[in-house]
């Protein structure tokens, strides 16, 4: 859109009409975000034919994130999960799978139920493994954004965020981590035992789960509560039933050890790969008790300030704009590739901006949450291999600013007004939350 804006010309005191651009209009955010996919698109087609990505020039796996994951997967459908808990044995198989790589994952730290998702996909050779999540899982978190805001324009800027590149390019769980926060927050009001269903699939993560009990609970959705329950439980018993009850078993070691490499390693780890306030601490050369202590109170007071929302009268988009950033800011452990799922809090609090307009400063906070980790997006790290955010807590300052936007316009504007009739059925806190 092109706007004429009036100024005083001093010559001869006349009006003139100068065009201004609207960047925020929809074909504009459109066509920008499709170049910058398509960029992006070349960029990975680029690595790939010079044999540093997914494969070599000779077909060989290139050890990655998803050659970890896709490993375990190997070993899961071979019926040998358990050897994932041995470090040694564990490198050994990723030495023999990887043979042109010399530095491999030592531990396995996420939950048996994954394997319901890797084993299958470890079926696949390992190039094709690899396309095929990213595809698929992009696909999904691309419609779950769609749904929230059902406009192009919204589905494009969710493919071509800075940090969607990132976790393409690692085909790391960024997008299913997303995919089911959205989908969780969009059934939760309608559906809430799907809802359920979905916030059980997160365990498979179950860090990004740790606000979700206190917001179901201020929110007295007892059948979502109780749908998340049973889908845990029956997808524990599954994996054990398919993978064996001694990889559960090994399980509580994994993650102790994982603890002990990513929360208790010496001042020379780069921290800033590490985005979380825990992270941010020891960056800034705080010892580990004294992180933990300072993320323990950000943790609480988020988990206050999710209470307080969703005890109120806050617009339904806006709570579950809040719950879906504050989830990613809540967890000590969270990376570069999982805050790809910042697009869902985004999408609903953008909904909610279309639905009910904008706020003094919105634009610059939109420009400043996209722009600042884009241009941080090509910084080269240590190693030259790729783009890794310069070690920087990029996204977690991100996150922050998310949050803060969201909570400011819950602050600020009213609540929609409802007729009595249209007042759910439910009680409790919902009883005077505004109509989508």
């Amino acid at each position: 859109m092109i706007e004429a804006v009036e100024r005083q010309d001093p010559a001869g005191g006349r009006q003139i009409a100068r065009p201004t651009i609207d960047i925020f209009t929809s074909w504009w955010l459109t066509s920008f975000a499709i170049v910058l996919a398509a960029l992006y698109l070349l960029y990975f087609v680029i690595l790939y034919r010079a044999g540093i990505w997914i494969v070599d020039k000779a077909g060989v796996p290139i050890y990655t994130d998803f050659g970890c994951a896709w490993t375990a997967g190997l070993q899961a459908l071979h019926g040998d999960a358990a050897a994932l808990s041995d470090p040694a044995a564990f490198a050994k198989i990723q030495a023999a799978l990887f043979p042109t790589s010399h530095s491999f994952y030592p531990n396995w730290p996420y939950p048996p139920t994954f394997f319901l998702l890797l084993a299958p996909l470890a079926a696949l050779p390992y190039r094709s493994a690899f396309i095929a999540w990213d595809v698929l899982t992009l696909a999904i978190f691309v419609g779950g954004v769609y749904l929230v805001v059902p406009r192009r324009a919204a589905s494009v800027l969710a493919a071509a965020a800075p940090f969607t590149a990132w976790n393409f390019l690692a085909a790391q769980n960024g997008f299913l981590t997303g995919s089911l926060l959205g989908g969780a927050l969009l059934s939760l009001e309608r559906w809430p035992t799907l809802a359920g269903i979905f916030i059980g699939c997160l365990t498979y993560k179950p860090q990004f789960g740790i606000l979700f009990p206190v917001a179901l609970v201020a929110a007295r959705q007892w059948r979502a509560i109780t749908g998340a329950a049973i889908t845990a439980a029956l997808l524990a018993g599954l994996s054990a039933v398919l993978f064996g009850t001694r990889s559960w078993a090994l399980f509580p070691h994994e993650l102790v050890a994982q603890t002990g490499l990513n929360f208790l390693s010496g001042e020379d780890s780069n921290w800033g790969y590490l985005q979380s306030v825990h992270g941010l601490a020891r960056l800034l050369h705080a010892g580990a008790g004294l992180a933990w202590f300072v993320h323990s109170l950000i943790a609480t007071a988020l988990a206050i300030i999710i209470w307080r929302v969703w005890c109120s009268a806050v617009c339904w988009r806006l709570k579950a704009a809040s719950l879906s950033a504050a989830a990613l800011l809540a967890t000590p452990y969270a990376f570069a590739y999982d805050m790809a799922a910042l697009a869902i809090p985004a999408a609903f609090l953008a909904a909610d901006q279309l639905e009910r307009g904008l706020l003094p400063g919105d634009k610059a906070v939109w420009i400043g949450l996209f722009g600042a980790p884009l241009a941080l997006l090509v910084t080269l790290g240590d190693n030259a291999h790729g783009p890794t955010f310069g070690g920087t807590p990029i996204s977690l300052m991100t996150a922050i600013a998310l949050l803060a936007a969201i909570l400011r316009r819950a602050a600020v504007l009213p609540t929609e007004p409802i007729m009595p009739a249209e007042i759910p059925e439910r009680s409790g806190c919902f009883a005077a939350s505004c109509k989508v």
